[in-house]
């Protein structure tokens, strides 16, 4: 096997494979993914293994016949200089058969080439629908399950998320999954799925079915209200567009869908805004309690005001829209006037204030990832300030909002 003497891989090489997978070697130690490197020999690229690339390659090797003096070639799969399986050929492409035994053990290796790294994450994912597919036959659905997420982990790894192969592939995959969690009796799950899929492919029937099976489970009987909780889906807002498969934002919407929206009537209720946080996609695949202690332990503010964003002045708007409604309410108002029966200092009313002004928004932050009472307040109010100070429509609501609270809401910062 080549010891040395790589040069550059030349630019004709660019349309040879990137990667090489091994697998069900009797030698194990050959089995992994192997990437080309910058270096070439006998004009095709090396191979090296992902993990141990200095003493495992995939080479194409020269061989002399000693009796013509012909050069032929044929590559060599070896470790530390020590061919274990090779394979005669003349192609500048590592080849798929032909793989004979050296100095490694039986079975022989089975070995796949893919054009990119975005090929061999595909080709899990459709290996994975496809076993999911299989479980579902046999009504296993504890298993298919387990397929149907291993496929959507394998294409959280491509780097083009925008990729035709990989929004057909992850909207039939999490469309499948959604059939799943129904047969798990899992509703919300199904659910987010479905929208999941719909937002990638808004056609996808199937999707849309079990969409519609979804929420008649979780208890919505009014088709109006289904129907209109379907319009926003597959305009891309739900999604985080740049990790379209870190599906936090989608169980936060469903949530709110769900806790505000199913007994209200189809014409007083707001659909809920999608809210998209840095968090998800850095803190993805932790459990709710680690997730907090992350985030409480890195993100240094005395009081922990949650992990919310509002990212527009159009959001902030129909944020103030929604705090109107509560400081128009009749439990607010019995409040406020409570507090003006109460003689105390102007700074104390102030503090008293805040405290009942967080206490009457929490079902309105807590669901956008505030923090619960004067914190979570705290941080929403700050952020919102940006858009009351740039924004004609804000700054005039939040005159309104003010005079209905008795409150500057700078002061609730």
């Amino acid at each position: 096997m080549a010891n040395g003497g790589y040069a550059v891989a030349p630019s004709q090489a660019v349309n040879l494979p990137k990667i090489i997978v091994v697998s069900g070697a009797g030698s194990k130690d050959a089995d992994g993914v192997y990437n080309s490197s910058s270096k070439e020999y006998c004009d095709a690229p090396v191979y090296e293994h992902e993990s141990r690339g200095q003493y495992l390659k995939i080479t194409r090797e020269p061989h002399k016949n000693p009796k013509t003096g012909a050069i032929k070639h044929g590559w060599l799969l070896g470790q530390n200089n020590k061919p274990l399986y090779g394979a005669p050929t003349q192609s500048l492409v590592v080849p798929s058969s032909g793989w004979k035994k050296f100095g490694g053990e039986e079975p022989l290796p089975i070995v796949k080439t893919y054009g990119n790294v975005d090929e061999l994450f595909y080709s899990e994912a459709d290996d994975c629908r496809t076993s999911g597919d299989a479980a579902v036959e046999q009504e296993d659905w504890q298993l298919a399950l387990s397929h149907f997420t291993a496929g959507v982990a394998a294409l959280k790894k491509a780097s083009d998320c925008f990729a035709e192969g990989f929004t057909s592939r992850a909207s039939l995959i999490l469309s499948r999954r959604a059939v799943v969690n129904m047969r798990l009796k899992e509703p919300k799950s199904a659910l987010r799925d479905a929208v999941a899929a719909l937002e990638m492919d808004r056609g996808l029937s199937s999707a849309e079915d079990v969409a519609i099976e979804a929420m008649t489970d979780i208890g919505f009987q009014d088709q109006r209200t289904i129907q209109k909780i379907l319009e926003p889906i597959g305009s891309g807002r739900i999604l985080d567009p740049g990790a379209p498969l870190i599906l936090r934002c989608i169980d936060r919407w469903v949530g709110e869908v769900v806790d505000n929206y199913l007994n209200a009537e189809v014409s007083d209720s707001q659909l809920p805004l999608p809210t998209h946080m840095p968090s998800d996609r850095y803190l993805d695949g932790l459990d709710e309690e680690t997730r907090q202690a992350v985030i409480k332990h890195y993100i240094p503010e005395q009081q922990f005001g949650g992990t919310g964003i509002v990212s527009s002045a159009s959001e902030c708007l129909d944020l103030m829209k929604k705090w109107e409604e509560v400081f128009a309410g009749a439990e607010f108002q019995a409040k406020r006037k409570a507090l003006w029966d109460r003689p105390m200092s102007y700074p104390a009313r102030i503090q008293e204030t805040r405290t009942v002004v967080a206490e009457s928004l929490t079902g309105i932050l807590e669901p956008m990832g505030f923090a619960s009472g004067r914190p979570g307040l705290s941080r929403i109010v700050k952020q919102m300030q940006v858009f009351w100070s740039s924004d004609k429509a804000c700054a005039n609501k939040a005159l309104d909002l003010e005079e209905m609270a008795d409150v500057s809401l700078a002061d609730l910062e």
